[in-house]
């Protein structure tokens, strides 16, 4: 009577850790200012595949993604000095929008907003 029987509570235990670890790190909007130059994207996947690209060193590809994001109006590009607001963030990316405007946020690399030491 082997068991070939898996709970599948076993499965999304991994999916309930990471979302409890991005709601944990949750925090009200608050204002913050650009101070590198980087794109975001409406969507974190389309974020995350995109510095996945420049990562395996697929500039083609990188590019091709990201014009037709900007283009879609999917993704934007974040200027120095831009006023934003962090509606939400996770250990890499935080969810910015510009300070006066109604905008859905876009998933940010959090280099964007963060000082170098």
């Amino acid at each position: 009577m082997g068991g070939g029987y898996v709970p599948r509570m076993r499965f999304a235990l991994p999916a309930l850790a990471a979302l409890a670890i991005t709601a944990s790190l949750s925090r009200p909007a608050g204002a913050e200012t650009i101070v590198q130059e980087r794109f975001g994207c409406h969507s974190q996947e389309v974020t995350d595949r995109l510095f996945k690209l420049v990562m395996a060193g697929d500039e083609e590809g990188f590019g091709q993604l990201l014009r037709g994001s900007l283009a879609s109006g999917e993704c934007r590009s974040w200027k120095t000095g831009e006023e934003v607001r962090l509606e939400t963030r996770t250990m890499s990316y935080g969810c910015l929008a510009l300070t006066d405007s109604q905008d859905r946020c876009y998933w940010t690399p959090l280099s964007a907003i963060e000082k170098a030491n």
